[in-house]
């Protein structure tokens, strides 16, 4: 039989070219929306697991720079020429030690000048003194008049106050000239000399040389306000906090330090609060002003609750959250309030139970509370992670 292609055949042919496509879309769109509510309603399968108990030094970090305990400039208390030196530049000099000399001549010659008056003023007074017995001897037998006595004393008098000027004097001569010997206030490392020998040199002349001590030794260093009150929390005005120094390479100074000061306020700056530690420095390892990293742990161990930040959700701005699934297996959301991150997790201070399941896998599906979820092994989901990457 001929099949005859009529224009009534031919418009429902292509009617039904054109609906059949529509109806098939519609119908596989309208099973697709059932089966996709379907498993909508299927709960979630999620890992669960309850919060860490964790038992650990509290530590902070910052960096820290290595500073002289004592640092002095040795200056030039009386004018005159450098004649010599007697130390070199960068070696390790004992407190007392003589390392510049001052031309000493006119300050020894100050000396005995000031002494020979000294000696004039006594012979004076001892001469007054004795005018003065023998006046007071004679007014009780009533040979010379109380003028005579009133002199005397007055001569004697005048006489002391000479002889106590010149001993001052002398005694301010003998100090200029111990000054033309320039020593070592302090044990310690002498840097290199910034005024040399046949200058002439005054007290305006500035600095000639630098000692500084080497051990001990500071490290001073600013900490954050929060991890500031972290270790105070834990500690006793940081007593007993362990300072620790590493050194560029990453090796640790083999000593720990101790905290000796803490300023009363924060840096409105930094945020952080200044802070100093010594150290000591036997060996000279510790240079000042190198720059090191500092660790501060606590004494001892604490006790604290924590999650892992991957099952977190949320900011530090608007706070964290966690998903918790009661017993009827559905999820309940716990806001928490966290202060610290240690290996991945966060330090959780308030807002958990230590009984509390906490989803730690699976957060991605979990879209509102009171959400149906399923809880299975951690195996059983990562064996279901890797099949649908396949």
């Amino acid at each position: 039989m001929k099949f005859k292609l009529t224009r009534k055949r031919l418009a429902i042919l292509v009617l039904l070219i054109i609906i059949v496509p529509i109806i098939y879309n519609k119908a596989s769109g309208f099973v697709a929306g059932i089966i996709m509510q379907q498993m909508m309603r299927m709960p979630k399968e999620v890992v669960v697991d309850y919060p860490i108990k964790m038992d650990s030094f509290i530590s902070a970090e910052s960096t820290g720079r290595v500073e002289a305990k004592y640092s002095v400039d040795l200056m030039a208390r009386v004018p005159g020429f450098l004649t010599k030196k007697y130390f070199n530049e960068g070696d390790f000099v004992k407190k007392g030690q003589l390392l510049l000399q001052i031309d000493p001549q006119e300050y020894q010659l100050e000396v005995r000048n000031s002494q020979a008056n000294v000696n004039q003023y006594s012979a004076l007074l001892l001469n007054s003194q004795r005018q003065l017995n023998r006046a007071n001897a004679l007014i009780e037998e009533d040979l010379v008049s109380h003028s005579y006595v009133d002199q005397s004393l007055a001569s004697r008098n005048q006489n002391q106050a000479l002889l106590d000027s010149a001993k001052q004097k002398l005694q301010l001569a003998k100090v200029n000239l111990s000054y033309t010997s320039i020593k070592s206030p302090i044990d310690g490392r002498i840097g290199k000399i910034k005024i040399t020998e046949g200058n002439y040199v005054t007290l305006t002349s500035g600095p000639l040389v630098n000692v500084s001590s080497i051990d001990p030794v500071y490290v001073t260093f600013s900490l954050r306000a929060s991890d500031f009150v972290k270790l105070l929390k834990v500690s006793d005005e940081f007593k007993g906090v362990k300072v620790k120094v590493q050194f560029e390479g990453g090796k640790w100074y083999e000593k720990d330090g101790i905290i000796d000061f803490v300023d009363n306020q924060i840096d409105k700056n930094s945020g952080s609060i200044p802070m100093r530690a010594t150290f000591e420095n036997p060996k000279g390892w510790l240079v000042p002003g190198d720059y090191m990293r500092v660790k501060l742990v606590s004494s001892q161990k604490v006790n604290y609750m924590a999650v892992p930040q991957a099952c977190t959700k949320g900011d530090a701005m608007s706070g964290y959250y966690v998903w918790v699934v009661d017993k009827d297996n559905k999820v309940v959301r716990k806001d928490i309030k966290v202060s610290d991150e240690i290996d991945n997790n966060w330090i959780v201070e308030s807002g958990l139970k230590y009984t509390d399941k906490v989803v730690v896998a699976g957060v991605q599906d979990i879209n509102t509370e009171r959400q149906s979820v399923k809880i299975i092994s951690k195996a059983d989901y990562e064996k279901k992670q890797k099949k649908d990457l396949k």
